[in-house]
């Protein structure tokens, strides 16, 4: 503490340069002696708990200041999941049920394509065992045509017959075309059937080997794994979300404790500038109120002495207080509407 503002302990001591009028060894400065040591205790005090709520609103800010920067860490971080449910999740879960109906409609189509390709082949083996009858025919045709115990009915057929001689009676147009296409076309066609038995049945096996149905089982794992990554984004976000509340709460009492200590604080340093300043004036009165004339400041002219004891000493004061209430008049007017100031009685 300045020792402007300490006291005295001997009556008329003063600090030189500090105070314009010197202590007095009387009554009214006795009294404003121990005021003043009441003053420079609250003084003291005031200055500690001014010292010690300054550290208290640096604490409350640096916690304030580290919440506010988990907390945006924290919103930062549940923004992200949020972001990630709301595109991603979303996205994996909506394109797994549609992988799910459409893999179910292909597993149908190659069911029912399956079923079309055993019916074709068991159709084109019904026609195999044809094609061989008719083969065998053409077979059985053939011998009869080369039998020379037909050749009466070959040629009257066609007209030329091996061993037969004359003129050929009538006989049917192309008849002899007729009769080597009916004997050598079933050769070809049964080397044909073969051709399209065997691919049928290739074409049955390779359906089946496709192995489209394996589909199902991985999209099974594809809709576990997708629903096992939404849980865990929901279950993190929902986390994020508690720990985002619990932040916000904290914030909110951060924001209230470091309020009261900015209030606690500038209500201090109010009354330590009050102390101060009542201090500062008790220590070194500005005035001539405190000074009480003696004989040795006249000279021992009594007269002198008593002009002096008849001036009124608490005029300047008055006049100063008149003086704060017209800057306190001011102090609550608009400043574009400030009335004149106006003396009140008695100023």
């Amino acid at each position: 503490m300045n020792d402007t503002y300490q006291s005295s302990n001997n009556p008329g001591q003063k600090n030189p340069g500090d105070c314009k009028y010197p202590e007095r060894d009387n009554a009214t400065q006795h009294t404003i002696n121990s005021e003043r040591k009441k003053i420079c205790n609250d003084l003291y005090i005031s200055a500690g708990k001014t010292s010690m709520y300054e550290k208290r609103f640096q604490g409350e800010n640096t916690v304030y200041e580290l919440k506010k920067c988990l907390f945006t860490k924290t919103e930062a971080n549940y923004q992200r999941y949020r972001n990630l449910d709301m595109c991603v999740g979303a996205e994996l879960t909506q394109t797994n049920e549609s992988v799910k109906s459409n893999v179910a409609a292909y597993i149908k189509l190659n069911k029912d394509l399956g079923e079309k390709l055993k019916g074709i082949a068991a159709s084109i083996k019904n026609v195999k065992a044809k094609f061989a009858e008719l083969h065998d025919a053409s077979c059985k045709l053939e011998s009869c045509l080369t039998d020379s115990c037909n050749s009466s009915q070959r040629k009257a057929i066609t007209g030329n017959a091996p061993g037969c001689t004359g003129e050929p009676p009538e006989i049917c147009k192309d008849s002899e075309t007729i009769f080597h296409e009916l004997i050598c076309r079933p050769k070809g066609l049964l080397k044909d059937i073969d051709s399209i038995f065997k691919a049928s049945y290739d074409v049955v096996g390779i359906q089946k080997f496709s192995n489209i149905d394996s589909l199902e089982t991985m999209q099974g794992k594809l809709s576990e794994n997708a629903k096992g990554f939404g849980d865990q984004i929901s279950s993190v976000m929902k986390s994020r979300k508690t720990d985002l509340d619990n932040l916000q709460g904290e914030m909110v009492k951060s924001v209230q404790e470091i309020t009261k200590a900015a209030i606690t604080r500038n209500f201090e340093r109010s009354n330590f500038e009050g102390y101060k300043d009542a201090a500062g004036f008790v220590c070194c009165p500005p005035c001539e109120c405190v000074v009480i004339p003696s004989a040795s400041d006249s000279g021992g002219d009594m007269k002198k002495l008593c002009e002096q004891l008849g001036k009124p000493m608490l005029e300047t004061c008055e006049k100063d207080i008149c003086k704060i209430c017209e800057v306190v008049q001011q102090a609550f007017c608009c400043p574009e509407k400030t009335p004149e100031p106006q003396s009140k009685p008695g100023c």
